[in-house]
This record gives structure tokens, C-alpha cells and sequence, in this order.
């Protein structure tokens, strides 16, 4: 999960740095920092442009038809950002193995939302590899026009605030990074400014992170205890290349990764294409309206009837949680708020815990719910 957060850190970072200037080099910094600075509207897409295999799979027919099922995945979207309201919206449709999966986030503030509209399409796809998620249509239903508030404490397994302090922190980590580089490392053809960033780079940009997360208490979540086995762990080569056509300001981004042979894996480089284009769609972005926000609790109580069903056929009856994982469970609910709880809900929950505990840790937990 950390390695993501770092991923979408760092490349969050290069497309938001601040610039000075009008040389190749300052000419991108220039529209990066126009893109924060004021009110923008971009279609986006992600493609994946090719995938090489390994020597030994290329005849594979397995591992073909794979790279097939791989290539189809394309995302196309938009993305909005209002600076005055310091609110983004955006859209994805997702097209993979013949669904169609729609991603929305909005944000304000500090404040983010996910539309649960994608739940449908991961159920399908989920039909296809008889992994059983609920299809029916009342379940289906009762997630359509719903939305996730991220940024609740119950749902986020990080402090929200901190994260920001973090990335913008960070970010004028990447900043002062990227006007250091040579100028050289910046072309300009026609209108069309490129400019390359290697593994060496990356490297650099995580080290960076690593550092700046120790260097404070309240960022000390976001410290990467194996942070030098991920970083041995890397891809061989990394190739990230940034085309900006400075007349129309559309910015084309090709990811290059190239795996090393001793990593047994069956791919030898992958070639990933984002683009994202200016439009004139900027229209006032909404938030969703109180009836439309849903909580965990409340995505766990439609999903309850499924979850006890799957949970009843796994477990043998003789199972009972270890002492130290129910130290554990304990120590959450007991941060957690049920006072908006009904004595029906409140049953409910014990019901789905009542399989796995004896009788003096069922007693603890029905105490711990009657109690808030």
C-alpha cells in the first residue's frame, strides 16, 4: 500500500512542479505550474502501447493471450480543477475484459469522494474468474449514485492532514530537484518540448521521500520500513518521457519498464502511453449531497448477508481467533463510534463475529457495542 502511496507521490510531483523561465526547460515548468495556478480541464487516456515477452514465452499460448487481454485495457476520462474552489474532478471509464467501469473521484479541501458506480463492473469482471461477489440487482442497485468520503477516519488508514503536509512538503522536494538538472536534459523541436526521467531519478525522488517522512513525527506512518528492498525490487531500467506540445498544451507521457531476466517473470518490458489534452468543458464541480454519502459501516451492512454466507461454507466450526489478533480487533472497535448504531445493528455485527471467537472474547466484544 505504501509503495503506491510513493508512486502516486512522486509522479503527482513532476506533473505540479514550479518553473522560471523560457528555455526548453523553463517552457515545461512554466505549464506545470499553470496547470495548479489556474482553472483547467483535461480529457485523459492510458493506453498500453506494447508488451514485449521473455525469450522462453514468446510461444506461450497462455501467456499470449494474456498480453492480448493486457493490451485491450484502455482508460479514457477527464480531469477538472478549480483553484478558487481548491475542488478536482475526475472521471475515468475503464475498459477491461469487455466491462466498462466507471471511476469518479471529487475533492475539495481536504475532503474526497469515490462514486461506488464502480461496483457493477467489478462484480462482472469478478463473474468471469468465479470469484463470487453479489450480482444481484437489489445489492447492485443500492450502490448506484453512492459515494465513499474518503477522507472520514474510519475509512482512510492514514491521517489525512498529514498526507497533505507531506505532499507539499514533498513537492518542493521535487521542485528544487528538477530546476537542478541540466538544461540539456530538456529538447525542443518545432513546439514540442521533451524532457526524460531515468530509474536514476526515480531512485533519487523516493530517497527523497524516505527522508522527508522520517524527518517529522506526524509523517512517521508514511516511513518505509523496507524501503531498500523495494528499491532493489525496481524494474531493471525505468523510462519515463514527457512530450509537451507548447502551442496546444497537450502533454503526452510514455512509461517505459524494462524487467530484469532473474525475476522469472514472464514479461520483459511494458510500454504505457498517457495523454492529456486541454478541452472547454470546465463547468462548476459539485459535491456530492448528504443522502448520496455513504460510510464503511453502512457498505458493510449491504454486504453482510453475502459476507456471512462466504464466511459460513470457510470455516469448519473449530476455528477460534488467536489471542493476539483479537488484542488487535479489540483495540480498532474500541476506537470506533457505535453510538448511531441500532440494538438491530449492533446484533447484526455480533452475529458476523460470533463464528470466530469463544465465549469469553464474544462477551468482550457484545460489551464493548452495547457500551457506546
Amino acid at each position: 500500500m505504501k509503495k503506491i502511496k510513493l508512486a502516486l507521490l512522486i509522479i503527482l510531483s513532476v506533473i505540479i512542479l514550479a518553473g522560471c523561465g523560457k528555455s526548453a526547460k523553463e517552457e515545461f515548468f512554466d505549464y506545470t505550474k499553470k496547470n495548479v495556478t489556474e482553472n483547467s480541464s483535461n480529457d485523459i487516456s492510458m493506453t498500453i502501447k506494447d508488451i514485449k515477452l521473455t525469450a522462453d514465452m514468446k510461444d506461450s499460448p497462455e501467456a499470449n493471450v494474456m498480453v492480448t487481454q493486457l493490451k485491450d485495457i484502455k482508460v479514457t476520462g477527464s480531469m477538472q480543477h478549480d483553484v478558487s474552489e481548491k475542488a478536482t474532478n475526475t472521471k475515468l471509464n475503464i475498459e477491461a475484459l469487455g466491462q466498462k467501469i466507471p471511476l469518479e473521484f471529487i475533492s475539495k479541501n481536504d475532503d474526497m469522494y469515490f462514486s461506488l458506480d464502480i461496483f457493477r463492473g467489478i462484480s462482472k469482471i469478478a463473474s468471469q474468474f468465479n470469484s463470487e461477489l453479489p450480482s444481484d440487482e437489489k445489492t447492485l442497485s443500492a450502490f448506484d449514485g453512492k459515494y465513499l468520503k474518503l477522507s472520514d477516519a474510519d475509512t482512510l488508514e492514514i491521517d489525512s492532514k498529514s498526507a497533505t503536509n507531506l505532499t507539499k512538503e514533498f513537492q518542493k522536494e521535487v521542485s528544487n530537484y528538477f530546476t537542478s538538472l541540466d538544461e540539456e536534459r530538456f529538447t525542443k523541436e518545432n513546439d514540442v518540448v521533451t524532457f526524460k526521467l531515468t530509474k536514476k531519478d526515480v531512485v533519487v525522488l523516493a530517497e527523497k521521500f524516505n527522508t522527508l517522512s522520517k524527518s517529522k513525527k506526524e509523517y512517521k506512518e508514511f516511513v518505509i520500513p523496507d524501503f531498500d528492498e523495494m528499491i532493489k525490487n525496481l524494474p531493471k531500467a525505468l523510462d519515463v518521457k514527457f512530450n509537451l506540445n507548447t502551442k496546444t498544451n497537450d502533454l503526452a507521457v510514455a512509461l517505459t519498464s524494462t524487467f530484469d531476466k532473474k525475476d522469472e517473470g514472464f514479461i520483459d518490458s511494458i510500454e504505457v502511453l498517457y495523454n492529456y489534452k486541454p478541452n472547454d468543458k470546465q463547468v462548476a464541480i459539485k459535491l456530492p449531497a448528504k443522502k448520496e454519502i455513504v460510510n464503511v459501516k453502512e457498505i458493510e451492512a449491504i454486504l453482510a448477508p453475502y459476507l456471512s454466507d462466504e464466511l459460513d461454507e470457510e470455516l469448519d466450526g473449530d476455528f477460534n481467533m488467536a489471542d493476539d489478533e483479537f488484542k488487535e480487533l479489540v483495540k480498532e472497535l474500541e476506537k470506533e463510534d457505535f453510538s448511531s448504531f441500532s440494538a438491530a445493528e449492533s446484533d447484526e455485527l455480533l452475529e458476523e463475529y460470533e463464528p470466530l471467537l469463544t465465549e469469553k472474547q464474544y462477551k468482550t466484544i457484545e460489551k464493548i457495542f452495547k457500551n457506546k
